[in-house]
């Protein structure tokens, strides 16, 4: 059986390549697990993005999230996801 906390809440949905790696460096650098939903491959250390799969959604812990929220809110331009 699941936990609430192994459950993964979208923070941030975007399509643009450069604001994908800003957020995933934002999470990183504050620690923040986090999944790339979507067009998004990290294997080897090596990003791949397929641009046609359109949208990545960043989604973080549940417990994480308003942290994630307001880390990235200026990624956006109103602030939301």
């Amino acid at each position: 059986m699941k936990r609430e906390s192994d459950r993964l809440v979208t923070v941030l949905t975007t399509g643009d390549v450069g604001t994908i790696a800003v957020a995933a460096s934002i999470l990183e650098a504050a620690e923040i697990p986090y999944f790339e939903k979507g067009g998004a491959s990290r294997s080897l250390g090596i990003q791949l993005f397929n641009a046609s799969a359109g949208f990545v959604e960043f989604q973080v812990r549940p417990e994480d999230a308003e942290a994630a929220r307001d880390l990235l809110s200026h990624l956006t331009e109103d602030g939301k996801e």
